[in-house]
């Protein structure tokens, strides 16, 4: 588990390139996610310039807040998702920022989980990602086949207390889990308290990560110690567990 940071590691001054790289592991935006309220270019401007090295857009799915009409063809329901990542990757290489692909799934009861590691390819091969299910059946599901594409699981935002969350103060079950979102910058800090408490325990790996729907948020991130280019090298980074944890704001 990496060590939590409150401030990013600055790079020597006699360095001309960055000795750390840091990365939004859950971010929204407009159109896919109906909670999003800025356009992936503008987000990816925003994190560029607030010196983020890349992020995940990890776009609410079927079964969560999702912003595109579910009852079409499945590959007309996939592709937005598809579109809104080649339009921030298209912007994300012009100015040397990396956006890597993911998606925030709801498995019910309100709670969801962070996808890594997978492709837009992945959606459109898999049409039985649209089948319910108890919230244990569904996991399990999701789990076999992301993790059989070489992918990761997450908690998003765990202990999280809302009207729409059932049994808000019980995680998922962590034998479908590679890990949780420790560190949510839009839980409360007795949340986060939680959810960190629960991870030791646990022995799970965290992650943090902003939940953001503007490209203007309170931010949270993880820092490597290398630039994650691609889906792969984030879920090799992230299995390795050899990176820091940076929280702002509070």
């Amino acid at each position: 588990m990496g060590v939590f940071l409150k401030e990013i590691l600055k790079k020597p001054e006699d360095s001309t390139k960055p000795t750390t790289f840091l990365y939004e592991m859950h971010q929204h935006t407009a159109g896919c996610s109906a909670c999003g309220m800025d356009e992936p270019e503008k987000t990816v401007q925003a994190l560029h310039a607030a010196g983020f090295t890349g992020m995940v857009l990890t776009n609410h799915f079927y079964h969560g807040n999702t912003g595109i009409k579910r009852h079409q063809p499945w590959e007309d329901f996939v592709a937005p998702y598809e579109e809104a990542y080649e339009r921030a990757k298209e912007i994300g290489d012009e100015l040397g920022f990396h956006v890597l692909f993911g998606v925030e799934e709801g498995v019910g009861g309100g709670k969801e989980v962070l996808l890594y590691g997978i492709t837009p390819a992945f959606l459109y091969e898999h049409p039985e990602l649209q089948d319910r299910g108890t919230t244990e059946e569904r996991l399990e599901r999701l789990a076999g086949l992301v993790h059989d594409a070489g992918g990761l699981l997450y908690q998003a935002h765990p202990f999280r207390v809302r009207d729409y969350i059932n049994r808000p103060h019980e995680a998922l079950p962590t034998q479908y889990l590679d890990g949780i979102e420790a560190y949510n910058a839009c839980n409360s800090d007795i949340e986060n308290a939680r959810a960190a408490a629960f991870a030791q325990e646990q022995g799970l790996a965290c992650i943090a990560g902003s939940d953001a729907h503007t490209a203007k948020h309170p931010r949270f991130g993880v820092v490597f110690d290398h630039p994650v280019e691609t889906e792969a090298q984030l879920v090799a980074a992230l299995q390795q567990q050899n990176y820091t944890l940076k929280l702002s704001g509070k």
